[in-house]
Formats: structure tokens, sequence, C-alpha cells
């Protein structure tokens, strides 16, 4: 018996010994600092490291995340995630720290390819990229025409999503770009909760002094009288995106709204279309009269200025900021009538009075431009556009940029409701 109970006292003194090195191994590994923590999400899992404590949402990547929040962390520290909803998805958020994109059951979401419309939208910030990282690289007219969504190979560009971009690794360019999902998600053919707008491709100017800033402007149009697919109209825009060049058009409404052959839908792609790829509009009267100086009442003056106006925004809901007086006549009725300001030029390419390529070419590339000189075209003829396709590269390998009136004045820290006429930048000085 007496066997039996010291047998016993040495079993139960091994296994209070045992308790109290359990009991210290407990203080020594417990961080009494996340006792009783909880997350704010009911089903959130956790992981737990000495000095580290993480709340995530319960999936394989969720937890490699909270791994990768803890690693290396000896300060005492507590994660925990926010949802923020994004149409038909999450971004998981932990801060600065770390956000990521997960679907409706946490799984991690997965870019392998881009439709046509993104691969666009993708070249479209490459070129930004390249014109802002590389300059030396970007004005060569050549080198700028291989870096349209049909030239480039994306066979080799790979997708991940970064908190609200999608960003494009270029290994060829060995460049990451940035695109902004709210541009992408109607191409990815997913819904992150961004309402639809009208995509205008990036614009990045150079401050640089051997890259003056000019504006190629088009009077007259758009031509919508001839096929589609056949107009000058649209080799000129889709000339002045294959440089990454923009422009401003002072369309007349008259030729906005009465056309033969073009249906609604034909237009609204085209000006669309045009829009995307840099390009912006502005008004040049509704009918187009000799002068505006002519007309004899504030509401003649006001309904021509602001024809063009009210279509493309009831059309296109778009917003014109500028106009262009016919001919470039103005006085104080034609100024007070209207809140937009009038956009004059510097250079006429005087293309309606030659009709002439080698002409107009010898006329505007004959002069030495300097930073927010405005040259006058007119969109309307098919001799402008053949002469636009050596005057635009030649520009651009003299080192100008080649950018929408707006954007000039934007950089220029004009505001156009301050204005009510343009000459040029030093006038405002």
């Amino acid at each position: 018996m007496k066997k039996v109970l010291k047998q016993y006292r040495q079993i139960l003194k091994c296994t209070i010994l045992f308790a109290l090195l359990c009991a210290v191994l407990f203080l020594l590994n417990t961080n009494f600092s996340f006792l009783g923590r909880k997350s704010i999400h009911e089903d959130a899992k956790t992981y737990r490291t000495r000095h580290c404590l993480v709340f995530y949402p319960d999936s394989k990547t969720g937890f490699n995340e909270a791994k990768n929040l803890c690693k290396g962390v000896k300060d005492d520290r507590i994660f925990d995630y926010t949802l923020i909803p994004f149409g038909d998805y999450y971004m998981v958020s932990y801060g600065r720290d770390l956000k990521y994109f997960t679907d409706k059951q946490y799984q991690l979401l997965q870019i392998e390819d881009l439709s046509d419309e993104g691969k666009k939208i993708a070249a479209d910030y490459l070129r930004y990229e390249i014109k802002k990282q590389r300059p030396k690289d970007y004005y060569n007219a050549e080198f700028l025409s291989t870096l349209t969504a049909d030239q480039l190979d994306f066979t080799d560009v790979t997708y991940e999503i970064s908190e609200e971009n999608l960003i494009c690794r270029f290994p060829e360019y060995d460049l990451d770009v940035s695109v902004p999902l709210r541009y992408l998600q109607k191409a990815l053919n997913m819904n992150f909760g961004y309402p639809q707008e009208l995509y205008r491709k990036p614009v990045y100017l150079d401050p640089g002094e051997d890259h003056p800033i000019i504006c190629l402007t088009f009077d007259d149009g758009p031509y919508f009288w001839s096929e589609k697919k056949s107009t000058s109209s649209e080799a000129i825009v889709d000339l002045l995106y294959q440089y990454d060049a923009s422009a401003t058009f002072y369309v007349v409404g008259y030729n906005l709204e009465n056309r033969d052959i073009w249906a609604d839908y034909q237009v609204y792609m085209f000006l669309r279309n045009s829009i995307n790829q840099g390009n912006e509009y502005g008004s040049h009267t509704q009918s187009h009269p000799s002068s505006l100086k002519d007309l004899s009442t504030y509401d003649e003056i006001y309904d021509e200025i602001n024809g063009p106006i009210r279509y493309m925004e009831k059309f296109m809901d778009y917003e014109m900021k500028t106009y262009r007086p016919v001919g470039g006549e103005f006085d104080e009725d034609v100024l007070s009538a209207q809140p937009l300001p009038a956009i004059l030029w510097d250079v006429d390419s005087e293309d309606w009075y030659s009709r002439d390529v080698q002409t107009i070419c010898d006329k505007v590339l004959g002069y030495e431009y300097e930073s927010g000189d405005i040259i006058l075209f007119h969109d309307i003829y098919f001799e402008t556009a053949e002469a636009l396709e050596k005057i635009v590269p030649e520009l651009i390998n003299r080192g100008c940029q080649l950018v929408s009136v707006s954007d000039m004045l934007t950089y220029y820290g004009i505001d156009p409701s301050s204005i009510s006429y343009f000459f040029s930048p030093g006038y405002y000085e």
C-alpha cells in the first residue's frame, strides 16, 4: 500500500510539474494583448504568431496573405480586414499594408486576358508611360506607330489587380502599366460597380522646352456625306491616333444632324471612338453663317453657338468647353452671348484655299512653332487628310506635342470660364 501511495505521489508530482511547465510555456507564448480580441466579421479566420494576430476571410488567399502580413512582425500588431464592395466583387483591405480583389467567395480574382477593347486601352496607357518615363524614345513617329493594340504582342503580357488598377506587365518594354479598372470593367466582362463613363485616353504633357505644345484644330466638319469608313473626318481621326496625337474638332450642328447615309448609331460610334482616342469637340455654330457679327439679336447669336453644344450634350452626354466663331470674327455682342471662350489660331493651313497637298504641307511645316500655337485645318477635305500623313509624323519627330485645346489650357493653368477668347498663353501671363 505504501508503495502504491509513493507511486501515486510521484505521478501527482510529475503531473503538477508538467502542468506548471505548460503554464510557464503558455505564459511565455501568450500575448495577453491579443486575448479576447475579435474580428468585426463573425466568419473571420484567425492566424496568430507571438507578436502578430490577423483576422482573414476564409480562403487560401486570405490565409496566405495573413502569413505575409505577420512575416517579420515583432512589435505586437493586430490586423483586421475591411470588405469594400466593388460591384460583383470585394476589395479586401488591410489599410496601406495590403489590398486585393476577391469574388464573393473570397477567391482571388485572376485576369488571364483582355478583349480587343481592353488591349486598346492598355496600349493607350503604355504610350502614356513611355512618354512620361522615356521621352527620348517617345518622340519618334515610326516607334509610336508600333505602340497600337493591333501592332503590340500581348502574348507575354501578364495582369494583376492592385487596388483600383489593373497592372499590365509588358516584358518587351520592361514596364508595369497601371490601367484604371473603371475603364476596363466592360472589356473584362466584370462588374466592379463603376458607373459607365465616356473613356478618353490619358494625356501627359511634357514640360521640356524642346517639346512645344501644339494644337491641331479642325473646322466645318464632321464630313458624313459618303460611305462610312471612307470620309476625310474618319481618316484624320485614325491618323492622329496612329501617332498618339489629339486634336480639337469645331463642328457644325447642321452636319451633325442632317445626313442621308449615316445612321444615328454610326455617328455615335464615330464620335465615341474619336473621343476615346483623345480628341475633343467644340462648337463652330449651327449653320455656319458668314459671320456671327452679322446676326442682329442676342438670341440668334446664342442659338447659333449653342446648337452643337446642345446636340452633343443630348446625343453623347458630352460637354463642350470652347467654340470657334466663323472666320474668327467676334465682337462684344458675340462674346457676351456665350460663356464659353472663343478659340482663334496662330497658323492657317489655308487648306480651304489651296486644296493642294504639297501646298498645305509647305505652309504648315514651314512655321517655327512655339508652345501654345494653334493650327487651323478643315476636316472636310481629303487633301487635308493626305497632307496630315506627312505633317503629323514630321511635327512629332521635331519634338512637338500634338494635343487638344482644352489640354493645352489646362497645362497653362487657364480656366476656360475665366476668359472670353484665346490667342496664345503669353497673352494671359
